[in-house]
């Protein structure tokens, strides 16, 4: 079970209903912070980890299976950033029940802001939707040290935690 923790704006965009009391987060990595934010070569649903700052994003047209893309995009940059294949497995067998919630950390939220500036700032340097790899953007951000994580590397911490 994992917790993803929506802001107001995709909260409406989705019209989610959040549940009265929450289940316990079982995963390794912790709750999920997920924002909708616009750029130049399109909007983006874009997911922050809370514990290591690890960020995916999916592009708004998957918004209809964005839960799916999720998974994928986990796996993806977690393989990328050399988690071993069978722990990517371990960790994402708690990514099959996904509860809502609202946003709690505000230093999560800041540090969101910032990651989102990042895809933005990638997204402009792009000539269209076509040369935009969000595979790229999430790996090049795991290697972007954040104060709020004692200046560390999200791919590090991502590291101690799984491995």
């Amino acid at each position: 079970m994992i917790t993803l923790r929506l802001t107001r704006k995709l909260q409406a965009l989705f019209e989610i209903d959040l549940p009265e009391q929450l289940l316990p987060t079982t995963n390794k990595l912790g709750d999920w912070y997920a924002n909708f934010i616009p750029t130049e070569s399109g909007d983006l649903i874009l997911m922050v980890n809370e514990k290591t700052l690890l960020s995916v994003a999916v592009p708004i047209w998957e918004s209809d299976h964005w839960l799916v893309s999720f998974h994928l995009r986990v796996t993806n940059l977690l393989a990328m950033i050399g988690i071993p294949f069978e722990t990517i497995l371990q960790e994402l067998h708690h990514y099959k029940d996904i509860q809502f919630d609202n946003t709690k950390s505000r230093s999560v939220l800041g540090s969101m802001n910032d990651i989102a500036y990042q895809y933005q700032v990638i997204a402009e340097m792009t000539n269209s939707m076509s040369d935009l790899s969000l595979s790229n953007a999430e790996y090049r951000m795991s290697e972007v040290p954040f104060k709020s994580i004692g200046s560390r590397f999200p791919r590090e911490i991502a590291k101690e935690l799984l491995v």
